[in-house]
């Protein structure tokens, strides 16, 4: 009789042990669950920017980000086999990131903006102006209206530039003759960019780049005629309200 009680006893208990392993091994799924999820959340609060540049070993470039107006600076690197990569954690999608060759500098810089993905910029460390640059959709539009600029209206109106400084009065005014429409075509290329893209915050940045260069009466137009807000249409607003300015130096940006 002991014999069976302890049988049915050992039975119970087995039955008891197996149901909570089922339990264990439950709940304990259901942790390394969310464990892998955190963990998934974490990677991914991390942006790259990989630099390939040719002629660029042992060149140290420096990455800041325009907080109100005040560079900050992200990271560093100094370029081994003609590549760097640069850890960047999130930010407002709409952070302007700049690649400076001095932390320190205000000119001969490379701005543009990631929206928090992966970027690359490559090109010839020491030829700034034709560097090209892929990532978010919004940069990739505004690089390949920079390209197309370029192509049709910066070196053409450099040529003649230089060509003017070579020159006598006479042909000094004869090559003005030249340059004025090509200037005034290229102004209309980029206001047309800005009309195009008044609903996002890369023609508010277009405007802003550009706002004292022209015509006051014609940014406010342009201004009025966003339909949206950013940190950018903010400035250019400000820019506004505070009146007709004289035109500030310009820096060497793409």
């Amino acid at each position: 009789m002991r014999g069976n009680i302890s049988r049915f006893l050992y039975f119970c208990a087995l039955i008891l042990i197996q149901e909570n392993m089922k339990k264990l091994l439950f709940f304990g799924a259901i942790a390394c669950t969310i464990l892998l999820l955190f963990s998934g959340c974490k990677k991914s609060e991390k942006f790259q920017v990989t630099l390939n540049f040719e002629n660029a070993d042992g060149r140290t470039l420096f990455l800041s980000k325009s907080v109100e107006g005040t560079d900050v600076v992200v990271d560093s690197a100094v370029i081994s086999g003609n590549q760097a990569v640069m850890n960047v954690p999130f930010d407002d999608p709409q952070t302007l990131y700049i690649i400076k060759f001095d932390k320190n500098a205000s000119c001969e810089i490379f701005p543009f903006f990631t929206e928090n993905q992966n970027t690359t910029i490559s090109g010839d460390i020491d030829d700034m102006p034709h560097w090209t640059i892929s990532g978010c959709p919004a940069m990739n539009e505004l690089s390949a209206f920079h390209e197309k600029s370029a192509k049709l209206y910066e070196g053409r109106i450099m040529s003649i530039y230089a060509e003017m400084a070579q020159s006598d009065s006479a042909k000094v005014e004869e090559l003005n003759a030249q340059v004025q429409p090509i200037i005034k075509e290229y102004f209309d290329y980029q206001v047309d960019f800005i009309k195009s893209y008044s609903d996002s915050y890369i023609g508010h940045f277009m405007l802003d780049q550009m706002k004292r260069e022209l015509d006051f009466e014609l940014v406010k137009e342009l201004a009025a005629g966003f339909s949206n807000e950013s940190a950018f249409s903010k400035s250019v607003q400000e820019f506004i309200e505070n009146g007709p300015q004289m035109q500030g130096t310009c820096c060497t940006v793409q």
